[in-house]
């Protein structure tokens, strides 16, 4: 029971490091009374970066333990999900990733056609079978059978996971009192092009569609976006400080405008036109009736 009350307590802990995070950073705010658990809770967080690379030559194994490096799976065509997870996890992981998925059924754009999924797990324990439990769980939720050749639950060591993590700005450490990680929540997307970096954090367990699907448009970079994510990405801007997507209200009313004085030229145009008719029809009538 005491471990269980502890593990409790770090997990409330880290959803309020995991939303001062998303406001401030890299130096998040350690709540006080913590204990012994401060400084452990100082080693978690994330630290933005949207300059670096994940490094191509990390070598993780797949669900059926082929070692594989980043840069057979990364496709440059298209933007990614990058969830931090491991398999041993007391709550907060399974969350996350059945919140991941569900987000992603709400999407047009699918893994495996229009952007991919990586779900690495932080724990040296975990095993392909783990892993491969993991993604036949997750694959049959989401339902999409395209989604199988871009949908990656990967392990590896510690290195090598710790290098994506250094590069994305992921810091997680061991809690020996709990035997659990402590880790923020956040989905990261990968933006397309031919090294994966960060194009947005998205803080939090459950995130908005409509976020979601603008984060993903904005990773995309211009590929094989649709008239509605062009749109969506003309009217909403990220603000930092909410950690979510808001509306562009002078945007949405020049558009208004815009279509405002559409409709109205389109009026008129209609207006001088059956004006014209209607007076080449009465000189017509007159014509005739002079003869």
């Amino acid at each position: 029971m005491r471990r269980l009350r502890h593990l409790a307590i770090s997990l409330g802990l880290l959803a309020e490091v995991a939303q001062a995070n998303a406001q401030a950073g890299i130096r998040p705010v350690i709540p006080p009374g913590t204990g012994g658990m401060e400084a452990l809770l100082r080693k978690v967080g994330v630290e933005e970066r949207y300059d670096t690379s994940i490094p191509l030559d990390v070598q993780l194994f797949d669900h059926e333990g082929q070692l594989r490096s980043f840069a057979s799976m990364w496709k440059g065509d298209r933007p990614a999900v990058l969830q931090f997870a491991y398999f041993r996890c007391a709550v907060t992981c399974d969350l996350a990733l059945n919140g991941l998925v569900s987000v992603l059924i709400q999407q047009p754009r699918s893994a495996g056609i229009d952007l991919d999924v990586f779900i690495v797990s932080i724990d040296p324990r975990d095993t392909p079978k783990d892993a491969k439990e993991v993604r036949e769980r997750l694959l049959g939720r989401y339902g999409r059978k395209e989604a199988e050749s871009g949908f990656y639950v990967l392990t590896g060591s510690e290195n090598e996971v710790a290098r994506i993590a250094e590069a994305v700005g992921y810091r997680f450490v061991w809690d020996p009192g709990t035997e659990q990680y402590l880790h923020p929540a956040v989905t990261i997307l990968l933006r397309a092009g031919p090294r994966p970096q960060v194009a947005r954090y998205l803080f939090g367990i459950e995130h908005s569609p409509t976020d979601f699907r603008i984060g993903l448009a904005e990773a995309a970079q211009g590929h094989r976006l649709s008239p509605v994510e062009a749109a969506l990405l003309y009217c909403y801007r990220y603000d930092p400080s909410q950690g979510r997507y808001v509306v562009m209200a002078w945007r949405i009313m020049r558009i208004g405008g815009a279509l405002a004085a559409l409709l109205l030229f389109g009026g008129l145009v209609l207006f001088w036109r059956n004006e014209a008719k209607g007076r080449t029809m009465r000189i017509t009538e007159t014509s005739k009736c002079n003869k």
